[in-house]
C-alpha cells in the first residue's frame, strides 16, 4: 500500500467525525444496541470454555492496553534499531493518538457495556479500545513494512509488505470478533474503535512523512 496522502488525511478525518457522529446518537438518542448489534450478537456469541472461547480469550488479554503497549515498544526498538526513527516516531504517534481519541469519545458517549458479558471489562462501551489499538498499532507496521521497503532495505521484499498488510486486517478483524465474541462489546464499537485506530494511524503516517520531507529538504539528503 502506498504511503498516505492529502485524500489519506481526508478519509481519516471524515472517519473520525462519522464516529463522533454515531457516538451523538448513542449518547442522545439510543444507547442501547443498534439493529446490526441486535443482528450480529447471536451469531457471534460463544460457550464459555469452548475452543474459540479461549482464543477469544487470548486475543482480549493480548490486546489489552499493556499487551498493546508492549507490542508497540518492541516494534519501535526494532525499527530503532534499524536507525528507522521515523517510522518509530510515526507508529508511537498513532498509538498515542488512537488511545486520546478512544477514551475522549467513551466518557463523551458513556455508553453502557452489554449485560450478559462472558469476560471481564473495564470502562465505557463505545468504541472498542481493543479494536482501536489492534488497528492502530496493526496498520502502523504495516506502514512502516512499506516505507522500509520503499527506501529499498534488502531485508523487507514487496511479497513481505503485502502479506504484513493482508495480516493487519486479519489481526483488526480477529480483534473487533473477539470483543463482540466474548460479549463485553456491541459490534458498533468494534467498528469505531477500528476506525479511529487506522484513522490515527494514517494521520500519524502523513504527519512523519511531512516532517521527514522537510527534514530532507533542508539537508540535502533524506532522513530516517
Amino acid at each position: 500500500m502506498s504511503k498516505p496522502g492529502a485524500s489519506g488525511i481526508a478519509w481519516a478525518i471524515v472517519a473520525i467525525v462519522a464516529v463522533g457522529g454515531l457516538g451523538a446518537y448513542i449518547h442522545f438518542v439510543q444507547s442501547g444496541p443498534l439493529p446490526f448489534d441486535e443482528a450480529w450478537r447471536p451469531a457471534a456469541r460463544l460457550t464459555p470454555g469452548s475452543i474459540a472461547f479461549t482464543v477469544a480469550a487470548f486475543l482480549a488479554e493480548i490486546g489489552s492496553s499493556v499487551g498493546v503497549a508492549a507490542c508497540g515498544v518492541v516494534a519501535c526498538a526494532l525499527l530503532l534499531t534499524r536507525h528507522f526513527v521515523r517510522e518509530a516516531a510515526a507508529l508511537a504517534t498513532a498509538l498515542v493518538l488512537g488511545v486520546t481519541l478512544s477514551e475522549v469519545t467513551k466518557y463523551l458517549v458513556v455508553r453502557p457495556r452489554p449485560l450478559d458479558a462472558l469476560y471481564s471489562w473495564d470502562g465505557y462501551s463505545f468504541p472498542s479500545g481493543h479494536s482501536m489499538g489492534a488497528a492502530a498499532l496493526a496498520v502502523s507496521v504495516a506502514y512502516a513494512v512499506s516505507s522500509v521497503y520503499r527506501r529499498g532495505a534488502t531485508f523487507v521484499n514487496r511479497s513481505s509488505v503485502t502479506w504484513m498488510w493482508i495480516a493487519a486486517v486479519c489481526w483488526t478483524l480477529a480483534m473487533m470478533w473477539s470483543r463482540t465474541a466474548l460479549g463485553v462489546h456491541w459490534l458498533s464499537d468494534t467498528l469505531a474503535g477500528a476506525l479511529l485506530g487506522i484513522a490515527a494511524a494514517v494521520i500519524a503516517q502523513r504527519l512523519w512523512q511531512r516532517r521527514g520531507a522537510k527534514i530532507s529538504t533542508g539537508r540535502g539528503h533524506p532522513a530516517r
